[in-house]
């Protein structure tokens, strides 16, 4: 089971059965949507003590909205602009509440069904969740500003909702090899793998609207960067001394990447250079650019075989979210929901 250390991991375990997304080369593996809440005006400075949803007399007040919303704050912080973060809270408000509804019907009917989740449960989760190389739960968690108790609170929600969403849908996605083999002969573009190549380069940048002077000097030093290394220096160390590439000077100035993705000169010199040259001088709207290529990877299309496992999963996750939106649906229509703050 996949489970986001973030707030949202009830939400994630509603959608389910969230199959991890694809790499480029299978069929992106889409978590089925929920089925969409009441529209809600957004809540702006709501006090916290204010009951913004009541589901089957359960109360919902804003303080766990939020609480919620902090996390998700933390969780972004560094991505949203100091400016525009009270206009993202305010939007993704509504949103939040939608999730505390939801979790919160679908807790009360794992409840009816006497669904449980054992410590044994939480800690096999636990122990199964995909953390970054080096990373340990316990700084996974405490990033969130979650403690322990929380954590493991957190994980047992979504594994509580999980069961009962896997109890409800248990059958209903079976896929057949001939499901399989029509997905794949009316999407084989999808599975297309295009032409690639590896290559590093150097950047030495010009400002645009630069005079000739400026393009010359920019010019001058890039060709006795170039010398450095037709003469065998180290490009991975000059290009982290030298590049004005932020995105690739680390990492010795190299990118993978297809046709199609790059401005156009910069493409062509990469596609057609001898492997291992130092090729010439690469004008392009951001300065000169030298070009090293390391490796050419040919395109190709797979057959059915190599990606029918792949479709199936992908095809069992489509139906599975398909079940779920209809028996959530089915949940709302019986079910007392209330927002009082959008009278």
């Amino acid at each position: 089971m996949h489970v986001s250390l973030s707030v949202l991991v009830a939400a994630i375990a509603v959608a389910g059965l969230t199959a991890r997304a694809a790499d480029e080369k299978k069929p992106e593996a889409v978590p089925p949507t929920m089925p969409s809440m009441p529209a809600l005006p957004i809540l702006k400075d709501v006090p916290p003590a204010t009951v913004v949803a009541v589901v089957n007399g359960v109360e919902l007040r804003q303080s766990a909205v939020n609480e919620r919303l902090d996390k998700v704050m933390k969780m972004l912080s560094g991505r949203i602009p100091a400016e525009k973060q009270g206009m993202f809270r305010a939007q993704v408000s509504g949103r939040v509440l939608d999730e505390l509804v939801m979790q919160t019907l679908l807790l009360q009917t794992a409840d009816k069904a006497k669904i449980a989740v054992s410590d044994a449960d939480i800690a096999k989760a636990i122990k199964e969740l995909p953390l970054p190389p080096g990373q340990t739960i316990e700084a996974a968690y405490q990033a969130q500003g979650l403690s322990k108790a929380e954590f493991e609170k957190e994980i047992a929600t979504g594994m509580k909702i999980q069961k009962l969403i896997e109890k409800e849908t248990d059958g209903t996605s079976k896929v057949t090899d001939a499901d399989s083999k029509k997905f794949f002969d009316e999407n084989k573009e999808r599975f297309a793998q295009p032409e690639t190549v590896t290559a590093r380069h150097l950047l030495v940048k010009f400002e645009q609207g630069a005079d000739d002077k400026a393009k010359a000097a920019a010019k001058d030093k890039a060709e006795g960067l170039r010398k450095q290394l037709q003469n065998g220096g180290d490009f991975a160390k000059l290009a982290k001394e030298h590049s004005d590439d932020p995105g690739s000077k680390e990492t010795g100035g190299e990118y993978t990447f297809p046709r199609g993705q790059m401005v156009p000169a910069f493409e062509n010199a990469a596609f057609t250079q001898a492997l291992k040259e130092i090729g010439p001088l690469v004008e392009t709207p951001f300065g000169y650019h030298i070009i090293q290529t390391l490796s050419k990877n040919a395109g190709k299309s797979p057959s059915f075989d190599e990606v029918k496992a792949d479709i199936a999963k992908y095809l069992e996750n489509k139906n599975k979210g398909e079940v779920v939106q209809k028996y959530i649906a089915a949940l709302k229509s019986k079910a007392d929901i209330k927002y009082p703050e959008a009278k």
